[in-house]
């Protein structure tokens, strides 16, 4: 059964320059510069404005929470493909699909950039985890929920970081 999540984060940045650096390949590959696990593809299949990013990365069994350790075999390989379309009226729509090998867990979710309060941004991600694994499914299911929680997260301090160099 899908667990639903409802995810936001605010960035004292104009919608305008987050949404610039969600569609520009240097944002993404300046992500993922140092990480000798991590492998990236970006192409922009909707034309200028618009970005698609597929993020590949190996985490092995002693980085896993003990309760997924216990189910997977060897490394564990998570994926994450994001989404851009172009700057449209006042903010910009995507989505987030990703899942592991391993285990059978996925999540999907819209995405969204919309200006907010004076100047500000907010990225909104709303989707669905889903958990494949009888028994246990529901605790995966709220293990990969804080997981998609942490990627916007991260996302967000990201961002920060690339808007105020």
């Amino acid at each position: 059964m899908p667990k639903r999540f409802e995810l936001t984060a605010q960035l004292d940045h104009d919608v305008r320059d987050v949404h610039a650096a969600l569609t520009d390949a240097r944002y993404w590959q300046g992500r993922l510069e140092g990480s000798a696990t991590a492998t990236l593809q970006i192409d922009a299949p909707d034309g200028p404005g618009s970005l698609r990013v597929a993020i590949s990365e190996r985490t092995e069994p002693a980085d896993l929470p003990p309760m997924v350790r216990a189910l997977v075999r060897g490394p564990m390989i998570m994926e994450r493909i994001d989404r851009w379309g172009p700057l449209a009226g006042n903010g910009a729509t995507g989505e987030i699909i990703g899942g592991t090998s391993g285990i059978p867990v996925s999540f999907r979710g819209r995405t969204r950039v919309l200006p907010h309060g004076s100047g500000g941004t907010v990225l909104d991600v709303r989707g669905d985890v889903s958990v494949e694994i009888p028994v246990v499914g529901r605790q995966i299911a709220a293990l990969a929920t804080r997981m998609v929680a942490q990627i916007v997260e991260r996302d967000r301090d990201a961002l920060a970081a690339w808007l105020t160099r």
